[in-house]
């Protein structure tokens, strides 16, 4: 496929350097000419900064540094554009790409000590040796930053309930993403990328309501997802990616009534997480490992297993029961105890006498967290369906 075939959606793109890079910055402009002609990007190369140049700054979708060490010296027009780029990147405004124009910046970049700098092998753009793959790996960041722009916007339409426009958003990306690593297929970074943009094209799909095409997308990014943590065995994001695609197909596939199959998926999802939970012992590792046991439950209840639904409940429950225990002051936390006492006793209460009377005990604590939560405003909107929900069950069995 090429790149003229890829969209012709452009993607306004920034490019701020120091004076003495100008030579630097004119050659990466017309590198990047071909992307203009395929409507890929829409990039201005003025002789020298325009006047007006902070209000492009301020429209731009994805700002290129180029970073020196006179460009990053405090007060200087890359410094400045650079801390500008950023607040925007954190309000989702913009993506910031740095690119090291010379060697020796890398030392004094501050600001992007935690950021990935193109190209990624510490050169710089001004190094006479390999000059052409040295250009390649910096359009590639360019690339890159045009890729999560599009996936920026599309998370945009997606919470906007424009469920159309956002999968349109996620398949430009994904078609640049794709590119990339078709370009460079050992490169596992622009394998990341496509995995990303699969996800999120998927997510927008369901959210559309095609479950179908949502669960070929999912199962298309899950192939990369697991390539990517087999290489890397030790990456904990990886690992995390891979658990959320499972659970992403087995929620697609329990929405279809494919119960058995969106077991296996959530199975898969637990096993991950199992081995998250117990590396890292984070919280979210942690939530996320209870969370999966409540989805097998509901599956296996579905299924009419009602002793493996109880099971993964309990199991869920104990996980659940014992972080609240650590985060007294954490809402969600306490509402997700008291969420897991509701489930476990609506299978209790279909059984003997002595379950019936675990359910009225669980139901019974789940309405004082409620409680408590409420008396400390800290009960959310979510959360104040269930205390009717518990009391009106309460009631049922007899309290």
């Amino acid at each position: 496929m090429g790149w003229s075939l890829v969209m012709h959606h452009a993607v306004e793109l920034f490019v701020s350097s120091a004076p003495g890079d100008q030579a630097i910055r004119e050659e990466l402009c017309a590198r990047l000419a071909a992307f203009v002609d395929a409507g890929i990007v829409r990039e201005a190369v003025p002789a020298a900064p325009p006047p007006d140049m902070r209000s492009r700054l301020r429209t731009a979708d994805v700002i290129v540094v180029l970073v020196s060490p006179e460009g990053l010296k405090p007060g200087a027009i890359v410094e400045s554009t650079l801390r500008e780029g950023l607040v925007m990147e954190r309000d989702k405004r913009a993506v910031v790409i740095p690119l090291r124009a010379r060697s020796g910046a890398e030392e004094q970049a501050g600001l992007l000590s935690d950021r990935t700098i193109y190209p990624r092998d510490g050169r710089a753009l001004d190094a006479a040796e390999d000059h052409e793959g040295i250009f390649r790996e910096a359009i590639a960041g360019v690339l890159t930053g045009v890729t999560l722009c599009h996936v920026m916007v599309g998370d945009y339409l997606l919470e906007d309930e424009r469920e159309a426009a956002a999968a349109a958003s996620f398949q430009r990306g994904l078609a640049i993403a794709e590119r990339l690593a078709g370009d460079t297929p050992d490169d596992q970074d622009h394998h990341s990328l496509v995995a990303l943009t699969r996800d999120r094209y998927a997510d927008a799909l369901l959210a559309a309501g095609d479950g179908q095409g949502a669960l070929v997308a999912y199962k298309e990014a899950l192939v990369v997802r697991e390539r990517l943590a087999n290489d890397a065995p030790e990456n904990i994001t990886r690992r995390r990616a891979l658990a959320r695609c499972h659970e992403s197909i087995g929620e697609v596939l329990r929405a279809m009534g494919e119960k058995p199959d969106a077991l296996a998926a959530y199975r898969a999802c637990l096993v991950l997480r199992q081995e998250l939970a117990d590396a890292t012992f984070d919280d979210d590792a942690r939530r996320d490992l209870y969370a999966t046991y409540g989805r097998i439950g509901h599956v296996l209840r579905a299924m009419g297993d009602h002793r493996g639904a109880l099971e993964a409940f309990r199991t869920g429950l104990g996980l659940a029961a014992a972080l609240a225990a650590e985060q007294p002051d954490m809402a969600t936390v306490q509402g997700d105890h008291a969420l897991f006492c509701f489930r476990a006793a609506t299978v209790l209460a279909e059984g003997t006498s002595a379950e019936r009377l675990e359910a009225r005990s669980l139901l019974r604590r789940a309405l004082a967290i409620y409680r408590v939560l409420e008396e400390r405003s800290l009960l959310t909107e979510a959360q104040a369906i269930w205390p009717p929900a518990v009391e009106a069950m309460l009631t049922t069995l007899g309290t």
